[in-house]
């Protein structure tokens, strides 16, 4: 923002994560901008350290939407003063301005006679401030003109940039992007090259005759699968334009950045990517497969292609502009990718489309692009073999007519056009959706607005006093010591470029230290000092890097399996599942994490104190949400987070940063919290960045670290942090703190990098050379010692809960998780009730009469798009859903929570409800609508295959998410085995026709064991003679036999196919989820 034109910034809680010194810095450059370049500038900070506030020239206090002060800084404690309310003298004035609104906090800050006090409630402090001279000083100086305005300084339009030079500046980040994405489209081009071998060695030109319809029939499979594929790979450009959304949205709203300039050069630089991979697809397979050997027609080849991947990749930027999500991308995609398909001409014949839906096949792009592609290669003269059928005198004109394509070589040139055409409108109309549709995300707000009714209620209850209490849910108190702590990851090969030979770099060096019950310990250090790095690495958290030293509870060494039973670890990222409430979020985590002892209502009384304590009872049935975008705030979050480990009641509780992201008054809750869990005596540890003087001086000890892992203070604070103080002022040459400083900020400080390089010490050396150091040893030595009377931690089971109490929890989870998911749950109905009504109003009792040849290719075509696509949909809108889960996962099978396999079985088994819905959906509209024969025994076959059909593409979307890092690289493979699957599903070539040599991956296809299945159950007892050009007449079942190889012979080993590929898939998902944990920490 900073680097731009503006002449007034609006800065939300631009501190968050950094620590008071590093605020500091930023701060004052931008008070020095704002002075000397003019600028106004707004900045809500949470928590800002005295050193910070007095950078600021104003401030605006605002209160539950009413703004309760506005003025002068140095004015802002003298309105409160006159009010009764006095900030003490070791009182941080940030802290001061957030806690005197509070009725929680007021009283302590009256400085009249105490029987005199009553609340002061908002809307008294906000009247007082209104009948005060402060706003009136404001609007007179708004009234005031402004002198100072230079003639032509006023923006009057809404760029700073002419269109051109904006065009210019996007078309270099294209350039740059399109660079540092190119391992996505090496990718897709090795895909593409892998693609045309195969196809080409299916359809190998030495098996390639011309000299009959069956013949052309698989020139026609051939040219339908290049136009399949082409179509397919423009979808990579959904989720490319969706992750680039939230970054425009928030570019446009400043006017940065217009829809067309994002659209145009992205749609410039498509245009080469599409020339190099249908280029490259043109040139591997044209020849190979032996297409007509004319330059003129492989270029008229070639350029239908290139057309279609530019329509393809023009409607996907436009269904992701208009769905904004990814779920709803995929379904819309989906949804219009299979209307297009079905109306292109080659599932279900032109003409045998009801007239009233033959606008269908003129809006499809795909029937345009088949249209061209046949034309170009059935009237090349190498297919004007004599062959007579209707008014067709050649096969090539037989093989368009028999298929319903058209038949005037003047309409290749129309249809090449009309895909161009199409192409230009759905860039035109994704530039419309970018510029005039918002985020979808709109934070859910949870207001404060009954806070004041909510504390007045716990003051009378007495519970603002509670702490978790011991005599519910006893504990066992636990010291903790480590000693010679050293971690390593291997050096970055950035990092090698530049010259550095180690071949290991040092996170934390030689840490020792101690923790004890009942006593608050504060892990602190400047950014980068490897904070967090040592809470995961005492926690067990850690998934790579090398570690050494010895870790110790209770005097016994640590041992991960049991020491996550009494322990809890508050992450700074605060992962929840986003579909649950918080009371939810609290019931699971307890239900699995206290003992098994515990009856459900100590549990409930239990958590209902928790949520007393962190005062989240008010927020008891708020959805938990995305972070950033639904749901709770940060601060919210934060204190779900803590509440999610208090309710296992830990004996040791690590957090890092908990108070992050919060407010003054919040961090405060949070810190009370903290303390009073201290209190009942266990042992915890919190890293901490910019605490005020009142959080720094709650803890008992502190452990500080320099950058590069190394420790240069450990021990206790002392009363107003005077041990810590007194041993650092004892250094020579260190600054001396300020009267009335923040004792934390100038900690902060003084230890930082540039001090320590200023007066030319080495702070770790001198805290090893200390009395403190030998002092902490020596009580690292005693802690690390067996405590008479307390054994070696030792649970019989693994977990708190036997096997079938974990299943029924996780199963319980994820039912409340699903229930309250409808973007999900309802898109996957409406898909499947859309799609089937679509399937059924375009087949309209296909199935009741079959005369001729291509009545059987319209059913086949049928079941091919509804087994193949149907399934392929339900996999690509559970992926991201699998994906959230799993981060969450991750943190609850650190913790102990439940095993693996419980899990997984949760996972899978929630699906089956939802899906076989869909199926009797499915079925129930589409059966009576394409006029299969109506017995009890086909419609169950029908269910039962599509059943099968639905489970095995609902396991392979989990067990790709689970097998990869990421939900785009889980797609990507879903996409590329999918197309794997389209090709040896038997639509496109039966199975009799494949090559030997390909023969296997038909048998290795779970979509042609359905396509087999449905097909022959289906059809496999009909006896009705059919046409067949160029052949005698045969019966329906002798046309499956010996055109499609469908058999009744193999019927039953479809089926235990089917089951296998089941079976192996949850399998490989199980294995997956308990052996690949992508987690990088």
């Amino acid at each position: 923002m900073l680097v731009g034109l503006a002449k007034c910034f609006f800065m939300d809680d631009i501190s968050t994560g950094l620590d008071s010194s590093t605020t500091y810095e930023i701060i004052k450059v931008i008070q020095q901008m704002a002075h000397l370049l003019d600028l106004t500038v707004v900045i809500s900070l949470l928590q800002p350290p005295p050193e910070t506030l007095e950078l600021f020239d104003d401030i605006i206090l605002l209160c539950e939407g009413q703004i309760v002060y506005q003025g002068p800084r140095e004015n802002a404690t003298d309105f409160f003063e006159i009010m009764g309310f006095k900030c003490p003298d070791r009182k941080n004035i940030a802290d001061f301005l957030q806690e005197v609104t509070s009725m929680m906090d007021q009283k302590q800050y009256w400085i009249g006679e105490q029987h005199r006090y009553h609340y002061h409630s908002i809307e008294k402090f906000a009247e007082s401030f209104r009948s005060s001279y402060l706003p009136r000083l404001v609007q007179d100086k708004l009234l005031l003109p402004n002198t100072n305005t230079i003639k032509g300084e006023v923006v009057k339009t809404g760029s700073g940039l002419s269109r051109w030079n904006v065009f210019k500046t996007c078309f270099s980040r294209e350039v740059l992007l399109l660079k540092r994405n190119s391992p996505i489209h090496i990718f897709t081009t090795i895909q593409i090259t892998i693609l045309a071998l195969v196809i080409s060695t299916i359809f190998l030109r030495t098996n390639m005759n011309h000299k009959s319809i069956l013949d052309a029939n698989k020139y026609v499979g051939a040219l339908f699968i290049a136009v399949m594929l082409v179509n397919f790979n423009g979808m990579i450009e959904i989720a490319m334009t969706i992750k680039r959304l939230p970054t425009f949205y928030k570019q446009r709203e400043l006017l940065a950045l217009p829809g067309w300039a994002l659209l145009t050069p992205n749609f410039l630089l498509s245009i080469p990517i599409s020339l190099m991979q249908t280029g490259l697809w043109t040139s591997l397979t044209y020849y190979l497969i032996g297409y007509a050997p004319s330059f003129i027609r492989f270029m008229k080849h070639f350029l239908v292609l290139f057309s279609m991947h530019q329509t393809s990749m023009g409607m996907c930027r436009l269904l992701a502009a208009v769905a904004r999500t990814l779920v709803m991308a995929n379904v819309l995609a989906t949804t219009t990718l299979i209307a297009i398909f079905i109306f292109g001409g080659i599932v279900i014949s032109k003409d045998d489309l009801k007239q009233w839906l033959q606008w269908g096949y003129w809006t499809s792009p795909f029937a345009y692009a088949q249209n061209a592609i046949s034309l170009n290669e059935f009237l090349d003269e190498r297919w004007a073999t004599e062959f007579h059928y209707e008014n067709a005198n050649t096969i090539g004109e037989a093989i368009l007519k028999i298929r319903g394509f058209l038949t005037e070589s003047h309409w290749y040139w129309i249809c090449v056009s009309v895909l161009f055409g199409f192409a230009l409108v759905f860039n035109i109309l994704s530039i419309f959706a970018l510029e005039f549709l918002n985020s979808p995300h709109k934070r859910e707000v949870h207001t404060n607005a009954t806070d004041t009714m909510m504390e007045c209620a716990t003051k009378k209850n007495g519970s603002h006093d509670a702490s978790i209490p011991q005599g519910v849910l006893p504990f066992q108190p636990l010291s903790f010591a480590f000693d010679a702590i050293n971690y390593s990851v291997d050096m970055p090969k950035e990092m090698m470029k530049y010259g550095v030979t180690e071949k290991k770099l040092h996170l934390l060096q030689d840490v020792s230290g101690a923790f004890r019950p009942g006593v608050l310990t504060a892990l602190m250090g400047i950014t980068g000092a490897g904070k967090t790095t040592l809470l995961d690495v005492l926690a067990g958290r850690k998934t790579g890097g090398y570690i050494e030293g010895t870790i110790k509870v209770a005097g016994y060494p640590k041992k991960q399996e049991t020491f996550s039973r009494i322990s809890g670890y508050c992450e700074q990222s605060d992962i929840h599942s986003p579909n649950l409430t918080v009371y939810e979020s609290l019931q699971f985590s307890a239900r699995l994490r206290l003992p098994s002892e515990v009856t459900s209502h100590q549990r409930d009384m239990f958590i209902h104190e928790v949520m007393h304590l962190v005062e989240l009872t008010r927020l008891k049935n708020a959805m938990v949400g995305l972070p950033g975008a639904t749901g709770l705030s940060a601060e919210q979050r934060k204190r779900l987070t803590m509440a999610v480990e208090l309710v296992a009641s830990p004996s040791i509780i690590f957090m890092d940063e908990p108070t992050t992201g919060l407010d003054a008054r919040s961090a405060a809750i949070v810190m009370r919290a903290v303390r009073k869990t201290v209190d009942t005596g266990r042992t915890i540890v919190c890293t901490i960045h910019q605490p005020s003087i009142e959080i720094f001086e709650s803890f008992d000890e502190l452990l500080l670290m320099k950058r590069g892992g190394r420790i240069i203070y450990s021990g206790s604070l002392g009363p107003h942090s005077c041990n810590m103080i007194d041993y650092f002022e004892a250094i020579p040459c260190v600054p001396r703190i300020k009267e009335g400083q923040n004792p934390a900020a100038w900690m902060l400080n003084v230890s930082s990098n540039t001090t320590e390089y200023e007066i030319g010490l080495d702070y770790a050396e001198i805290y090893r050379r200390s009395s403190l150091y030998k002092e902490n040893m020596i009580l690292v030595d005693e802690l690390g010692k067996p405590t008479p009377g307390i054994e070696d931690l030792h649970f019989p089971p693994i977990y708190w809960q036997n096997f079938r109490a974990q299943c029924m929890a996780c199963l319980w989870k994820q039912r409340c998780a699903y229930w309250k998911n409808p973007e999900h749950n309802v898109a996957r109905f409406l898909n499947t009730f859309v799609q089937s009504t679509m399937f059924g109003v375009v087949f309209w009792q296909t199935g009741s009469t079959i005369k001729q040849q291509q009545d059987i290719f319209n059913i086949l075509g049928l079941i091919y798009g509804t087994s193949l696509f149907l399934g392929f949909n339900n996999c690509t809108m559970l992926q991201p859903v699998v994906a959230v889960e799993r981060v969450v996962l991750y943190r609850e099978k650190a913790a102990g929570t439940y095993s693996t396999l419980a899990y997984a079985i949760a996972q899978v088994a929630i699906e089956l409800p939802y899906m076989l819905v869909q199926v009797f959906m499915f079925a129930a509209i589409i059966y009576p609508m394409i006029g299969f024969q109506m017995t009890v025994g086909k419609f169950f076959e029908f269910i039962l295959y599509m059943v099968l059909s639905y489970m095995y593409y609902t396991l392979f979307g989990m067990m790709t998410v689970a097998l990869t890092p990421n939900v785009e690289i889980a797609s990507g493979l879903v996409y590329l085995i999918f197309l794997f699957w389209n090709v040896f599903s038997g639509f496109v070539v039966g199975r009799l026709l494949i090559p030997v040599w390909w023969r296997w991956a038909y048998w290795a296809n779970p979509s042609a064991w359905t396509v087999y299945a449905l097909m022959f159950s289906q059809l496999g007892d009909r006896t009705e003679l059919i046409l067949v050009p160029g052949l005698p007449y045969q019966t329906v079942r002798e046309f499956l036999e010996s055109y499609l190889g469908l058999e009744d012979v193999y019927m039953n080993l479809v089926t235990y196919l089917h089951v296998a590929i089941i079976a192996l898939f949850t399998i490989v998902f199980f294995i997956s989820l308990k052996y690949l944990n992508f987690q990088r920490r």
